[in-house]
């Protein structure tokens, strides 16, 4: 974990260094949040979709990855996916809170007296405001003198011609005084300026008003109309808007082993926003030499959101649970903070020791984690320098199996084990509507981190419903976690399922249906139908890879850009060799995949402001 650990730091240093604001706040995601390019691209505001099935299919989806990007955090220590702390719920419900009614009736009666001051019946400028003009006018112009003449004093050469200069000085002083005196007593400076406050207090307060009303009146049509207009305030406007169609946005880097060690001490020694218990989790990642990833840092914007309202002194909060005080990150208050912009990571690899063979990595009965991320258990190697590295495991789809989850419970520590996965569980919520999915109890609440399912089946996203969300009740208290200890990033299982005596030699062939070229690099996802058996690999150069596979019914998902996805099945009925040859279709498809390592979050400053 602590490599993990290191790579987050890295990247927190290099936001840090690059556009870090007052109230920036980094925080690690602890358990592992993947998003597939499809999924990021309904959250795209509705003008952006040309495809009228993309828009239908973004109404049903779009407000379920909404609920996960606007999770407030409720800890300084960690940000996680938190559906019952929902920044659109908490903004809506403060504006339903905050007295809008009594500021329009207030800002009408300001607004209906009519200045005498200023404007006589005729609408011009009274014999006052004239004078308040004339007068100004001449000091302006008294202060613009001494101001061209200050100018003057470097070209000076002589100490008579600065002492002549220091004598102009005084007298141009003594005329800017008189100046200020004839505004204040012949212009009624006071009198016109205590006017000017007036009105411009009015105007602030229109400005105020029509931000905050602006935003409530989108969540009154949204509730009035149906979803399709709800699904407005679940738009993200992400920034670079086009990071998942190309580079754009992307940064490569590369960390070496003495660099992750020195990372990681940092981390451990300033313990700022990464959780104790994290930290804590430490086992031998000693053959791992280096890691490589392209990350970048997107920007959340949401057209519906305004900050700025509750800043203003007109702004009226008389809840008992306070909005926030400025410094404290923490459910007990309404909006400590919102977040603001995503670290994602994508094509990672983590280098290893020379040593290390496929055997070592090809072992059914173990699983190879990175942090809470999940490996493919596969060795591939760099051809241009030898090395041999691993490469995450990006499809969602094997990440949400039956068989993962199986697996990854498989290898939670034995002592660890017997904390029973309900005690870090929420209340279940009210039975959702037709069509939807209950939400996944296996969250990070209340300020702790849920370490049994972080090392196991490592938080898997949950869904929320389509509709208007239901009251969510209070969430069950976490009880106190052991400490975790594995033996390395090859993390045996500890309750090994049964073990077939016997398996077949698989080998997988791929090629293009059309030319029939082999297919590099084609993600094969194989998944028992009837076993806790699964596989992740890919194919070679010349589109083939080699798997034992024990006897059993399997799944099989192929999966590569600009390809249809393949699903089928087959049977490993003995354990003679057995040939597999599939052809692909072209097709328009994109399957990049990001792992969200953390989240920048903004703090909010105290609100009320007086």
């Amino acid at each position: 974990m602590k490599y993990f650990i290191a790579v987050y730091q890295k990247l927190k240093n290099t936001y840090l260094s690059q556009s870090s604001m007052e109230n920036d706040l980094p925080m690690i995601c602890p358990s592992l949040r993947v998003y597939e390019n499809e999924e990021l691209e309904l959250l795209k505001p509705q003008s952006l979709f040309n495809d009228d099935q993309k828009k239908a299919l973004s109404i049903i989806k779009k407000q379920n990855m909404a609920y996960e990007l606007n999770s407030v955090p409720i800890s300084s220590q960690f940000w996680d996916l938190n559906p019952n702390n929902s920044l659109f719920d908490i903004y809506r419900d403060i504006l339903d809170k905050n007295n809008l009614k009594n500021l329009e009736e207030n800002l009408d009666k300001v607004i209906a007296i009519q200045s005498t001051i200023l404007f006589d019946a005729k609408k011009s400028d009274t014999k006052e405001f004239k004078a308040y003009k004339k007068y100004r006018t001449t000091h302006e112009q008294a202060v613009d003198k001494i101001t061209a003449h200050l100018e003057l004093f470097d070209s000076l050469d002589t100490d008579e011609e600065k002492s002549n200069w220091n004598d102009q000085l005084v007298n141009l002083n003594t005329m800017k005084e008189l100046a200020f005196s004839d505004w204040k007593i012949k212009g009624n400076k006071d009198i016109i300026e205590q006017e000017l406050a007036r009105i411009n207090k009015a105007s602030d307060a229109d400005l105020y008003l029509a931000m905050a009303q602006s935003a409530k009146n989108t969540f009154e049509a949204a509730e009035k109309t149906d979803v399709i207009s709800n699904a407005s305030i679940h738009d993200i406007n992400f920034i670079p808007y086009d990071f998942m169609e190309n580079e754009s946005g992307w940064n490569s880097m590369r960390i070496e082993k003495s660099e992750l060690d020195s990372l990681y001490t940092e981390a451990k020694n300033t313990n700022e926003n990464i959780p104790s218990e994290i930290l804590s989790i430490d086992y031998d990642e000693s053959v791992i030499q280096a890691v490589e990833l392209d990350y970048s840092f997107v920007h959340l914007k949401r057209s519906w959101f305004n900050k700025n309202f509750m800043m203003s002194d007109l702004f009226e909060w008389n809840e008992p649970k306070k909005i926030s005080d400025g410094q404290t990150i923490s459910n007990d208050f309404k909006l400590p903070a919102f977040p603001k912009t995503m670290i994602l990571i994508k094509n990672l690899k983590i280098v290893l020791d020379p040593s290390i063979t496929n055997d070592a990595v090809n072992n059914p009965n173990q699983l190879i984690y990175f942090g809470p991320l999940i490996m493919k258990q596969q060795l591939f190697v760099n051809k241009n320098n030898n090395q041999k590295f691993l490469k995450a495991i990006t499809n969602v789809r094997t990440i949400k199996s039956d068989q993962l989850n199986n697996l990854t419970r498989k290898t939670v520590n034995v002592e660890n084990a017997k904390i029973s996965a309900t005690e870090f569980t929420a209340k279940p919520i009210a039975e959702p509507a037709a069509e939807t999915i209950k939400v996944n109890p296996n969250l990070a609440f209340n300020n702790k981190v849920n370490m049994n399912i972080l090392n196991s089946v490592r938080n898997l996203r949950p869904v929320t419903t389509v509709t208007t969300p239901q009251p969510i009740t209070p969430v069950q208290p976490i009880k106190p976690v052991i400490p975790i200890r594995n033996t390395g990033i090859f993390v045996p299982i500890k309750y090994p399922i049964p073990i077939p005596s016997t398996g077949a030699n698989v080998q997988f062939r791929i090629f293009d249906k059309i030319n029939n070229d082999p297919i590099y690099k084609c993600s094969i996802s194989i998944k028992g139908t009837n076993n806790s058996r699964i596989y992740e690999i890919e194919t070679n150069e010349i589109g083939m890879i080699n798997q034992i596979i024990p006897i059993g019914e399997y799944s099989i998902e192929l999966r590569i850009d600009d390809y249809a996805v393949i699903n089928q099945n087959f049977s490993v009925v003995n354990d003679n060799p057995l040939n597999l040859e599939y052809r692909l279709q072209r097709e328009e498809v994109k399957f990049k995949s990001f792992f969200l390592i953390g989240m920048i979050c903004e703090r909010m400053p105290k609100i009320p402001m007086n």
